[in-house]
């Protein structure tokens, strides 16, 4: 199947120019956010402020609570290339504000450009992602996301990555040039992002008479509500929310685990989180070989099975002595990913195709909302293991929370199919 498939009659643009530039824009976009965090996460984690993990992680949160439903209703009412590159300008607003922290050690405006990268974010997912179903027909969803997912998680990979090696390059993260480069190539990041989004196609307005959502995160619960009686919906949205819950709890754990417990470089410990990610890469694209979107709920159980297994085997890695260690820890990272991938890949392919066209945004605004509450809840369980558990002992419970969650699918999934 052809990355860039034809949509029909109605397709009076380039399928392959749009979708590179939306990729191009969720690339620099998604660069920015880890590159950026995971920069600031390990200046705190060295200056023994492990905590403001935990605090920057639910501030990234808050804003997919708060304005989620406002996301929805703006890819729902107006042009959606006009939401992408109006949040990208917020954007590089942000990352201005941020710049200057960083080189500062202002924690306030640290934790202030967290804030508004997800809150450009919060608007921006739901304008992109409600736009690939009228760019591409049903069947080659689950195709273009998982190719899609490649090119966004090699920007993960990267940034991840670069974050540490550009702190160390400058001498480490407590000096001053290294966070000097860091903010240089942020504001790099937002400015391509930024020319990427001006060359997406202007896709027509849904112009959907929904009210302006006041209510904010009551009306995004509310829109949950609803979806409760679509029950294949409804699995899906749960499941991405706890993909991204189980996610963010792994990657605070690792960040502490790799510096603190195991005594790791940044530049080390950063490509921890690199193998992870680049296993949710790989198990993207086997969900594309093996699920479609009519049928995608038969992995769901044995990939949380497998994500089990990877977080035991990494819990246990300290107990690995000399150079098997790293192997085996970055090896158990790689297989809790993919897992992860396969998980996550399907339901969301399906949540961008299930809705019809004019409530497209909102559901999937809603699904933000519900994967960020995730995320937020994470970043709260993690303040409170970290001052009981140690980093290997927390994956280990993170692997609990996985095994818990495969049997409640595969509960869950055997009642939908009767």
């Amino acid at each position: 199947m052809s990355l860039f498939p034809s949509v029909g009659n109605h397709q009076s643009f380039n399928a392959g120019r749009v979708f590179l530039c939306m990729a191009a824009s969720y690339f620099w976009g998604a660069f920015n956010d880890n590159f950026y965090k995971q920069a600031a996460l390990l200046v705190a984690v060295t200056l023994g402020m492990a905590g403001i993990q935990g605090r920057a992680t639910m501030l990234f949160a808050l804003p997919f609570l708060l304005f989620s439903a406002l996301g929805g209703w703006l890819a729902d009412r107006y042009s959606k290339k006009s939401v992408i590159v109006a949040v990208k300008v917020l954007e590089l607003l942000a990352v201005l504000l941020g710049a200057v922290g960083l080189v500062e050690l202002r924690w306030n405006l640290i934790l202030a450009m967290v804030f508004l990268l997800s809150l450009q974010s919060s608007l921006f997912g739901p304008a992109l992602n409600a736009a690939l179903p009228e760019l591409y027909p049903p069947q080659a969803i689950t195709l273009v996301n998982a190719r899609l997912k490649l090119i966004t998680t090699l920007a993960i990979l990267i940034g991840i990555a670069l974050a540490g090696v550009v702190l160390d390059s400058g001498g480490g993260p407590l000096a001053v040039s290294g966070r000097q480069l860091v903010a240089v190539c942020a504001l790099f990041a937002s400015i391509m992002g930024l020319l990427a989004s001006l060359g997406i196609h202007r896709f027509p307005a849904q112009k959907s008479h929904a009210p302006f959502p006041w209510r904010g995160p009551v009306q995004s619960m509310a829109d949950l509500w609803h979806l409760r009686s679509d029950r294949l919906l409804a699995l899906a949205i749960a499941g991405a929310g706890f993909f991204y819950f189980l996610a963010s709890l792994v990657v605070l754990q690792i960040n502490v685990l790799g510096i603190q417990q195991l005594g790791y470089s940044s530049s080390r410990t950063s490509l921890l989180g690199v193998c992870l990610v680049a296993g949710i890469c790989a198990g993207a694209f086997l969900a594309a070989r093996l699920t479609s979107i009519r049928c995608w709920t038969p992995v769901l159980a044995p990939a949380l099975l497998g994500l089990t297994l990877g977080l035991v085997v990494a819990g246990l890695s300290p107990a690995v002595a000399g150079l098997w260690q790293l192997p085996v820890l970055s090896s158990a990272l790689a297989i809790s990913g993919a897992c992860g991938g396969l998980f996550l890949i399907p339901q969301s392919s399906f949540i961008q195709v299930r809705p019809p066209a004019p409530q497209r945004g909102k559901v999937i605004a809603a699904a933000n909302f519900c994967a960020f509450g995730g995320i937020l809840l994470s970043g709260q369980l993690f303040t409170f293991l970290d001052q009981r558990l140690s980093p290997a002992q927390g994956l280990l419970l993170s692997a609990g929370l996985a095994l818990v969650a495969a049997a409640s699918v595969f509960a869950v999934v055997k009642t939908v199919a009767d």
